[in-house]
């Protein structure tokens, strides 16, 4: 198996990877808490029943919730935007998210999501520990994995128009599958991020997932360009886990 350059991210300093890291779980976990929290209080508000009464308007929230995430991801690579700004970006996506998902709340039995989202937990934990530790290279399945999610992104698309429980299970066992790769993927770039020189960090090395061509440069000295440095990685494991947490609810989970 071939093997990478396991030396930590900003030169040789282990203590600068972790503190990154810990930055970046400590803003994926404060989404996660806005997304859950928002989801709750939508909840204990009928949401199915407004939903019922206003399809249009929910497919609306839910199309603008995907389009919201392309443009975070560029918002993020911006010079010209503030990481403040940025992080009530992240934040407002965040709640959008536990709102459109609110009603998967309604839909399946309190048991099913509670053990939906422990066993996302679980998942997650294990491949984000294999992506910190392993010595292979796993930028090589990249493309295999990109291509995958452009698949399931379209065929969510289709169940949600055509339903069907076949294609149900199948977009949640490829969904384990892709967001299980993903999540080892995404720490490991984050792991490897290699200073330009000493301390900047060049976004069109990191893959292609976040579309970052163009050579544009956030300095690692710069705390407000470190800081979105951090929110971007939080996007993208904060993405890993609600997808994982979905595609385990529609192989496991019970309707009410």
């Amino acid at each position: 198996m071939p093997t990478y350059d396991a030396t930590t991210a900003f030169g040789a300093d282990a203590r600068v990877e972790r503190d990154f890291l810990r930055q970046v779980f400590a803003w994926m976990f404060l989404a996660l808490a806005l997304t859950t929290g928002v989801a709750i209080w939508f909840h204990g508000h009928s949401t199915l029943a407004w939903v019922s009464a206003h399809p249009t308007l929910f497919y609306v929230a839910l199309f603008a919730q995907l389009a919201f995430v392309f443009a975070l991801r560029y918002v993020l690579v911006s010079q010209r935007v503030s990481a403040q700004v940025a992080a009530f970006m992240f934040f407002v996506y965040a709640a959008l998210t536990g709102a459109v998902f609110s009603i998967l709340l309604d839909v399946y039995t309190t048991d099913s999501v509670i053990g939906a989202f422990a066993g996302a937990c679980g998942v997650f934990a294990g491949m984000a520990l294999l992506g910190y530790t392993t010595r292979t290279d796993l930028s090589r399945f990249g493309p295999i994995l990109f291509g995958a999610l452009i698949g399931m992104v379209v065929a969510s698309v289709v169940f949600i128009f055509t339903g069907g429980q076949t294609l149900n299970l199948i977009i949640g066992f490829v969904g384990v599958i892709v967001f299980s790769g993903l999540t080892a993927y995404d720490i490991q770039m984050l792991k490897q991020l290699r200073a330009g020189g000493s301390v900047s960090t060049r976004f069109g090395g990191m893959g292609g997932r976040g579309g970052m061509g163009g050579g544009r440069q956030l300095s690692l000295a710069d705390g407000a360009s470190a800081e979105k440095l951090a929110i971007l990685g939080a996007l993208w494991l904060y993405l890993d886990f609600i997808n994982l947490f979905i595609s385990l609810l529609r192989i496991f989970g019970n309707s009410r």
